[in-house]
């Protein structure tokens, strides 16, 4: 099976409902919605609520996503209730939402930078094996960002108790590559990262126990790694796997983005320089992995990553092919390493053939 693609775009010069109308078309056919739950101006920005049922049975089994557009970009919170009549969350500040404004996105995370001048598109993939999962690409220029957002049709886990907190289904994609040393950044990684999060959400509360301010809750929660994947270089490593090339404490070369990548899952490359086992070189594309503990259902066949040797010049869109008109797959987010033979870059594909 493959996936099937649609693109919507705000041509420039767009306006700001424009490109809420971008979410809205592609969250539908996604089945993610019928409509937003509410939908509001509010001075120069646009509202929009998501609302998903995970657990209608549980006091905080619906999640709340809370989406902002304005002519700079998009950004998002969540809430664990909200009122349609007031234009409001609901519920205790902190533990269930973390600010009311509604007229700017200071209290909100970004996804997206973009001006109106230039062409924003948003990409849906939607899987053939399982209609329920859908990946986007929000685009802009050269910026990027690929995210889902877990459908109500998927299984939350029975140990997530939603009848004391809530879960946020938001997840997104940081391909990576660096090394422990400017002269050793051949490794490479692909990390599915969750946020953001409030007091109450069951995957991200202890991290906030106690704190207020913004920042903690619209950026450091929004890039806490759930699952990671790793490769190593096509020659001989040196280093020690449980130090800085895959660990969150490691030092400079990912202290910049602390809490996104969690010990790497070191997936088997079929190189010589990885494992002297194999004297023919392949690019395996590994699918069918689980992408966040938190749900019982792993990615589709239908996406996958890999890690590519022959090059580091990359562009969402890109067709991977392992057999001509077989199996093709596209690049829907990458990161090239330097190290254009020896170095792993990691790629995010959805199937198209």
């Amino acid at each position: 099976m493959a996936c099937t693609k649609e693109t919507y775009t705000a041509t420039a010069t767009w306006t700001v409902s424009q490109l809420a109308d971008l979410f809205r078309d592609a969250f539908i056919d996604a089945g993610l919605m019928t409509a937003w739950f509410d939908s509001f101006l509010s001075d120069s920005i646009e509202n929009r609520i998501l609302e998903v049922t995970y657990d209608g049975t549980k006091t905080y089994g619906k999640t709340y996503y809370w989406f902002m557009f304005a002519t700079t970009g998009v950004w998002l919170h969540v809430a664990t209730g909200w009122n349609a009549a007031t234009d409001q969350p609901t519920g205790t500040q902190y533990l269930d939402f973390f600010a009311t404004t509604t007229n700017a996105t200071a209290n909100h995370w970004q996804m997206l930078a973009a001006a109106t001048t230039n062409t924003v598109e948003l990409v849906r993939y939607t899987s053939g094996v399982d209609a329920d999962q859908s990946w986007f690409v929000l685009k802009t220029s050269a910026t990027r960002f690929c995210f889902t957002i877990v459908n109500d049709a998927m299984t939350v886990q029975p140990w997530m108790d939603l009848a004391k907190g809530f879960f946020a289904g938001f997840s997104w994609v940081l391909p990576y590559c660096a090394g422990p040393s400017a002269t050793n950044r051949r490794f490479g990684t692909l990390t599915f990262v969750r946020g953001p999060g409030l007091r109450r959400d069951l995957t991200a509360g202890t991290f906030l126990n106690g704190v207020t301010d913004a920042s903690a809750y619209s950026l450091q929660t929004a890039r806490i790694g759930t699952i990671c994947y790793g490769a190593v270089g096509n020659q001989s490593n040196q280093f020690t796997l449980n130090s800085d090339a895959f660990d969150t404490t490691g030092a400079s070369a990912i202290s910049a983005s602390f809490g996104a990548r969690p010990g790497a899952i070191i997936l088997p490359n079929n190189f010589s320089g990885t494992n002297p086992a194999f004297t023919s070189n392949s690019n395996p594309v590994f699918h069918s992995m689980p992408f966040m503990p938190y749900i019982s259902e792993s990615l589709p066949a239908d996406f996958g990553l890999t890690f590519h040797y022959a090059t580091n010049s990359f562009s969402q869109g890109d067709t991977f092919v392992v057999s001509a008109s077989t199996e093709e797959w596209e690049v829907l987010d990458f990161a090239a390493n330097g190290s254009a033979v020896t170095g792993a870059s990691p790629l995010f594909l959805a199937r198209m053939v």
